[in-house]
């Protein structure tokens, strides 16, 4: 595969555990995924589980040899791309945002990158959406709640 031109994948985030649609007086509690600037395909937070898709695009990094996301669900640094989790309630079309979880994709190594793209099936994060306070799960997603599934 050629490694300097940037391919299509697919980052498929599972959240589980969520912690329900009331949370600190709000009673419509929704997730959703950030593309761009724009929260899009937000849901009641009161289900079992909630999956987002993210079609991005990938190259490697010659120099550090690691995979550099590309696109607009992709957030931050070359070096420290990160999806963000959204928290809020919609009223309309408005969103009233609250608070964000990010997803970190530092931990993908090129090998795994390619496996996905290779085979056509996306590469999967397992997150638990719960703090430790019962609460949603806010700030840069941890390893005790998020695994990686290629």
């Amino acid at each position: 595969m050629s490694t300097n031109k940037a391919q299509e994948l697919t980052i498929r985030l599972r959240c589980i555990d969520l912690p329900g649609r009331e949370f600190d007086g709000k009673s419509s509690v929704r997730l959703g995924v950030q593309k761009g600037k724009v929260v899009i395909e937000d849901c009641l937070a009161g289900v079992p589980e909630i999956t987002f898709s993210c079609l991005l695009r990938v190259e490697r990094n010659e120099e550090s040899g690691k995979p550099n996301f590309l696109g607009p669900y992709a957030q931050g640094t070359p070096t420290e791309r990160f999806i963000y989790l959204c928290w809020g309630e919609r009223i309309a079309d408005m969103w009233n945002g609250f608070g964000r979880a990010k997803v970190p994709l530092k931990e993908l190594e090129w090998q795994a990158v390619e496996e996905a793209i290779s085979t056509d099936k996306p590469i999967e994060a397992i997150i638990r959406m719960t703090d430790q306070k019962g609460g949603p799960l806010y700030a840069s997603v941890k390893s005790d709640n998020l695994s990686w599934q290629v």
